[in-house]
């Protein structure tokens, strides 16, 4: 599948891009390879060609996923298949990286079923969105943080309550936070009782923040309130990428936050 085809009309695709600071190799890097991956999305295991295997390591947000990549030409163009059960066509996730003007490239990711898709329609919104989510992401870590190793803090608690009542649910994660009403470039800090974090907003949408921390150390968190699933209840999701950060800070910052977000996911129980 290229971004230009005309697909099939049982199709079912999303597209999502992005300009991101980098050169195409330096992009294809952090797309493209297992450390790169792992530094602003999920870990991976990628096998560099078309027909290599890929396993992408989801938890604690899902189960890991076995997938095949299916088309590989540096630094253009990275695709890869994953088999969502026995009775659907693969979803597809494909990658486009086009250099731009001033060491800036975009980057477009299209998502979904080349056929039968029909049947799936919210299988593919989710993965959109969560694309859309991630790039934002990428972005961020490609400005201030491209190539720095990473660990990871990652956590996610059910709250028990319907997809209908995201909004709600996420007023009150992000007013626990100190986040109600703040906007990118705005500064802030956790308040009491919260764990601690300071930094700078670097995106907001609909049940979403990213922030860019200084405190306790240099680190990205996405912090989000939505389904893991299709008819899942809301959970309570922070991904946290951790730079120049030794692990076991990382797992140490890791109980603090699951802890407080299983605390958190006990209010919607009352």
């Amino acid at each position: 599948m290229s971004d230009d085809d005309t697909p099939d009309p049982s199709a079912r695709l999303t597209r999502n891009e992005i300009e991101v600071p980098g050169s195409p190799e330096a992009v294809w890097a952090a797309i493209a390879t297992g450390p790169g991956h792992a530094a602003w999305v999920f870990p991976a295991d990628i096998e560099p060609q078309e027909g290599g295997a890929m396993v992408i390591h989801r938890r604690p947000y899902g189960e890991d996923a076995d997938a095949t990549v299916t088309a590989w030409t540096p630094p253009q163009r990275f695709e890869y298949e994953e088999p969502i059960g026995p009775d659907a066509k693969p979803l597809t996730n494909e990658f486009l990286v086009q250099a731009r003007g001033g060491g800036h490239c975009v980057v477009r990711v299209v998502c979904g079923f080349r056929h039968d898709g029909e049947d799936w329609e919210e299988l593919v919104e989710g993965a959109g969105d969560g694309w859309r989510m991630s790039l934002v992401v990428l972005r961020a870590y490609l400005t201030h943080f491209g190539g720095q190793p990473v660990a990871h803090l990652d956590a996610s608690v059910s709250l028990g309550r319907p997809a209908a009542e995201r909004d709600r649910a996420s007023a009150v994660l992000f007013d626990a936070l100190g986040l109600t009403g703040l906007a990118p470039g705005d500064s802030f800090r956790t308040p009491a009782g919260v764990p601690d974090l300071a930094g700078t907003i670097e995106h907001r949408s609909p049940g979403y923040v990213l922030v860019r921390a200084v405190e306790p150390g240099p680190a990205l968190y996405a912090i989000s309130c939505f389904p893991m699933a299709d008819g899942a209840p809301l959970s309570a999701n922070l991904l946290g990428r951790l730079y120049r950060t030794p692990g076991d800070v990382a797992r140490r910052e890791q109980a603090i936050w699951r802890a407080w977000l299983a605390d958190l996911s006990s209010t919607f129980e009352q």
